[in-house]
């Protein structure tokens, strides 16, 4: 069961470490870009597919999702800063806006599936 788990947090640092990852930061709009079109969707996919794997915790879910991107976004944040220390000085704030709009989506699409899967008699 521990290794659901760490599938679960494996498919969130997926989700942000691709959405992270893949972000030009030069543009101005590179960080909401990330958020809103590929982090946010994909830890609702991936709460979605850790709600197949374990269908009785959706809040356990929906929080090890989310703490994936999280792992996935400070990926990134400390390479760059490895390579120059002044170019996410407010990497708090990045945070800060990830986990705002990633953890709504991870517990709508958690609770969702955790419906579903109720209504129909699957708990």
């Amino acid at each position: 069961m521990k290794y659901i788990n760490w599938i679960i947090l494996i498919l969130g640092f997926i989700v942000g470490a691709i959405g992270y990852w893949t972000a030009d930061f030069s543009e101005e709009k590179a960080l909401y870009e990330s958020v809103f079109y590929i982090k946010a969707p994909g830890a609702f996919i991936a709460v979605l597919i850790a709600g197949l794997l374990r269908k009785k915790e959706p809040a356990q879910n929906a929080l090890r999702v989310t703490f994936g991107v999280m792992l996935g976004m400070l990926s990134r944040i400390l390479f760059d800063m490895t390579l120059d220390p002044s170019s996410h000085n407010l990497f708090p704030f990045e945070l800060m806006i990830g986990l705002v709009i990633v953890m709504p989506a991870a517990f709508v699409g958690s609770y969702l599936i955790y419906g579903v899967f109720f209504l129909a008699g699957k708990n």
